[in-house]
């Protein structure tokens, strides 16, 4: 089997129905503080490098696997919107090429916040008649005017059928059981992959991020 094969397989079966609740730990509480007026709220570029285990080469991060390394453009707006690229956009399975991330953020104190988001790709390896999806929760902070710190957790969905449907007038298309994990927000954050390892757990990143300025 390939590492690519070998990636693929630890990080498909990573969906949000499973938890370690020892391992994970929860992320921070929506406060009644303002989107809007928030510092965060900006457009952003910079690096996301993979948390490895512990005396892991970055050719062996995870599980034997190498790591994740990619850069990327967030936009975070007063209306609590996220949308994102990433260098990954250019790659290759299992992590792109893929769409635009779209998703919410809010504030979790005057410098923090969390952002969910999630973009579609192609599955890998190829399932006819499929697409599948990333979901991802960053934990962020303020660290001065220009910067954004903080870590991501990202979860590989399964395979959602494209399958057509016959309607009648007043019907409208079910959403499919294999989209679940796309919409529904992850339960806790892992900060130490070593704390997570089982099919559940998601694969750890930390990012630095510049303001984009006039």
């Amino acid at each position: 089997m390939s590492d690519r094969m070998r990636l693929v397989t630890l990080v498909a079966s990573a969906t949000l129905v499973v938890l370690v609740p020892a391992a994970i730990r929860s992320g921070n509480a929506q406060t009644t503080v303002s989107t809007g007026t928030h510092r965060a709220v900006g457009s952003w570029f910079g690096k996301a490098v993979q948390v490895c285990l512990p005396g892991a080469v970055p050719s062996a991060c995870f599980n034997g696997q190498p790591a994740v390394v990619l850069f990327m453009t967030p936009t975070l707006t007063g209306e609590g919107l996220f949308v994102a690229d990433d260098s990954l956009t250019l790659g290759g399975a299992p992590f792109g090429p893929h769409t635009t991330a779209h998703g919410q953020w809010f504030a979790t104190s005057a410098a923090e916040f969390t952002a969910d988001y999630t973009f579609m790709l192609r599955p890998f390896p190829p399932v006819a008649d499929s697409i599948t999806a990333l979901r991802a929760r960053w934990l962020g902070q303020v660290a001065n005017a220009d910067t954004l710190v903080g870590w991501v957790n990202a979860y590989l969905q399964p395979a959602v059928p494209l399958a057509w449907t016959r309607l009648l007038d007043s019907e409208f298309p079910a959403f499919p059981n294999e989209a679940a994990g796309i919409v529904t927000s992850p339960r806790g954050f892992v900060r130490d992959p070593a704390l997570c390892r089982t099919p559940g757990c998601p694969l750890v990143f930390k990012f630095t991020v510049k303001r984009v300025a006039p």
